[in-house]
């Protein structure tokens, strides 16, 4: 291995090149830094006959390109198998995390295909954990409206989002349920915890549909939100006896979902009591609020939203 500045004219890019998105705007701050403080971190290339291959570094080399010099400072390795150059250029790049999700998951999948390599074996030559390489690679398993999906910067969804859905695919052996969870995340703006509150109610109450699994967390969203309002309202000591009522049901839901998350189904000698409650409230609720009878569920969830803003 030597180190020495080469003539730039005399480095060939090699085909099998991992990163293919080249970012103009990003080359061009990278010469800037290049010409303000110079080369910090030399190029790998590997000689060939009476010219150079590159091996890592093809956003450096633009960049001086463009600054338009003559040399480039490079680390000159010898004798370096396909196989080789290949472990080389991913490293450097996931060193340097130059990769897109999708540019990196490919790589790497070509990478432990040309090399005969499971999951652990590659995690191993590649420097990274096990658990870690299975998490970028799960791109791979998704449509392409999702890898998509994953490159956008004001996308909701991301790799976790990618594994929590895969996994509830595998576990189900129906890949719909994991478009369904994508499609509902880019609906609604889930978050990672969000989608993790989805799958679990889905499995909690015998694989009721991904979409009443949804409305059940966006229902517990715009609850949080009403749970902030009147917290609020509490702490400035308000005396409105109307907001003290409020007060009062949200004191009520936060009781019962603390039991529905840890006991999960009510006793069956329960039930029809607590039943004769909620009957009984839905009526006061219908002689104080007329209206209550005659709006549909959706008509009050705007109600509420409208109320927490």
């Amino acid at each position: 291995m030597k180190y020495k500045e080469i003539e730039v004219r005399d480095i060939e890019s090699r085909p099998e090149q991992v990163r293919t998105d080249f970012s103009e705007e990003r080359i061009d701050s990278l010469a800037k830094s290049i010409a303000e403080v110079g080369q910090l971190q030399p190029i790998v290339v590997q000689k060939k006959d009476d010219h150079f291959l590159l091996i890592a570094g093809e956003r450096r080399l633009r960049a001086v390109k463009k600054d338009k010099h003559a040399k480039i400072a490079a680390v000159i390795l010898e004798d370096v198998s396909p196989e080789k150059f290949r472990q080389i250029q991913l490293i450097e790049n996931l060193q340097r995390q130059d990769l897109n999700p999708l540019e990196r998951a490919i790589s790497i999948n070509k990478f432990m295909e040309d090399n005969n390599l499971c999951k652990k074996e590659a995690a191993e030559k590649l420097g990274v954990a096990r658990t870690t390489l299975t998490l970028w690679l799960n791109i791979l398993e998704m449509k392409e409206k999702y890898q998509k999906e994953v490159l956008k910067d004001d996308s909701p969804i991301t790799l976790s989002h990618l594994s929590l859905a895969h996994a509830l695919s595998s576990k189900t052996g129906d890949p719909s349920k994991a478009n369904e969870l994508l499609d509902a995340v880019i609906k609604h703006n889930l978050s990672r915890k969000e989608t993790q509150a989805v799958i679990d109610i889905f499995y909690k109450y015998l694989h009721i549909p991904v979409e009443e699994a949804v409305s059940a967390v966006l229902l517990k969203r715009e609850r949080m939100k009403m749970k902030d309002y009147w917290d609020e309202d509490r702490k400035q000591g308000s005396k409105n006896p109307v907001r003290r009522l409020f007060r009062s049901f949200s004191n009520i839901n936060d009781n019962l979902e603390e039991f529905m998350e840890n006991e999960g189904d009510l006793p069956e000698e329960d039930q029809e009591d607590l039943l004769d409650e909620f009957l009984y409230l839905y009526q006061i609720m219908g002689i104080l609020i007329p209206d209550l009878r005659n709006e549909s569920l959706e008509s009050l969830l705007d109600k509420i939203k409208a109320q927490s803003k």
